[in-house]
């Protein structure tokens, strides 16, 4: 069965009713002999207003757990931009191709440059973003842009358009290990409102790229929903946690990671339907790291600097740092539109004092693709 179909099928009718308990012996019960079990009842529980009143011995636990999965480390990774070009119309996002701004799409001289730029910065960890555009990032394009930056990197990752399985299989005998693919939104009907042209209107063939990624043999894949996207992000949380869930039984073999992206600013006026606050997000890492203890957590620069710090141990276990949102922002700034404004403008040494002040250890790079055999 696919996902689809499983998704389709799925009944999450009591899910959803944990998701506004207000019950707290639930909660108390939940944790009351340590850790909770495991899934996707205790995520749901552990979104509720019955658990905020919680958080400081969730905080606990989730501290706790996470040394003991994952140890005392922050990995770090930096994005590259290949290209703002665009032919989806997304009421959202500052790619859109509505909007009249200019458009740069790096060769691969210009692409080896920014990797040159990171390699220097320390960064073994590189995530290559672009805007979908089914004519000029290609996987053949995206191929070459892997092969300009393959020397400067252990990992290298990809959020792009989403590809058919032998266009990830050929990225992945390129170099590709990783794949990054957020459904944006699982409610359909939102989908459809805020997806109004281009390949990216096709929500199933979205749907499914994650498990074309894991048949491609892809190491590790990242999702997420754009919180703030729908009304209710909570419902959204919860249908990404069965996604998750869905694909670590099915392609156990693969790493998984989940971000949680706040909708940003960006050159649309486009309002979140809901407000997400930062004791919201603190609240979603809990309840991801205590229901999915091996689950990688990541948090980019669109989150203020005092909510990453504060959330050094709690959880999280991937961080970029001193990113660039647009296609050659490291060496060349400005020279073509960012896809939204970073939140957190430190640059990485100050990050990594940050890191280590906590306890931490920051890691370059943990990977090698010799380790495949």
């Amino acid at each position: 069965m696919s996902f689809l179909e499983s998704f389709n099928a799925f009944d999450s009718s009591v899910l959803q009713s944990n998701l506004t308990c207000e019950d707290t012996s639930r909660i108390e019960d939940l944790i009351s002999s340590g850790y909770p079990q495991e899934g996707l009842e205790t995520f749901s529980l552990l979104m509720s207003p019955a658990a905020s009143g919680y958080l400081e011995e969730l905080a606990q636990l989730s501290s706790q757990l996470t040394f003991e999965r994952h140890g005392k480390i922050i990995r770090l990774y930096a994005p590259a931009y290949m290209s703002n070009e665009c032919t989806n119309t997304c009421t959202y996002c500052g790619f859109t191709m509505e909007n009249k701004i200019s458009r740069k799409t790096l060769d691969e001289s210009e692409m080896e440059a920014e990797a040159k730029y990171l390699n220097k910065r320390g960064f073994r960890q590189l995530l290559l973003v672009s805007g979908e555009h089914q004519k000029i990032v290609t996987s053949e394009y995206v191929a070459k842009m892997v092969r300009s930056v393959k020397p400067y990197f252990s990992s290298i990752a990809i959020e792009t358009a989403p590809f058919r399985q032998s266009e990830y299989e050929d990225l992945v005998s390129e170099g590709v290990d990783s794949l990054t693919l957020y459904q944006e939104t699982y409610d359909r009907d939102v989908y459809a409102q805020v997806h109004l042209r281009g390949k990216k209107k096709n929500y199933d063939y979205r749907l499914e790229a994650p498990s074309r990624g894991a048949e491609a043999k892809m190491r590790k894949i990242s999702m997420g929903v754009l919180l703030g996207l729908a009304p209710n992000w909570r419902l959204d949380s919860l249908n990404c946690a069965f996604h998750l869930d869905w694909m670590m039984k099915k392609y156990w073999r693969v790493q998984y990671s989940v971000s949680l992206p706040r909708l940003c600013e960006s050159e649309t006026d486009y309002k979140p339907a809901a407000d997400v606050s930062d004791k919201d997000i603190v609240q979603l890492i809990l309840a991801w790291r205590l229901a999915f203890p091996d689950l990688g957590i990541n948090i980019s620069t669109r989150e203020p600097a005092f909510l990453r710090d504060g959330l050094i141990g709690l959880g999280v276990t991937h961080m970029s740092a001193e990113s660039s949102t647009e296609p050659g922002g490291y060496c060349n700034p400005e020279s073509a539109l960012k896809q939204f404004d970073i939140t957190d403008e430190r640059n990485v040494d100050d990050i990594i004092s940050i890191i280590e002040s906590r306890g931490h250890e920051a890691v370059w790079k943990d990977w090698e693709p010799c380790l495949i055999g």
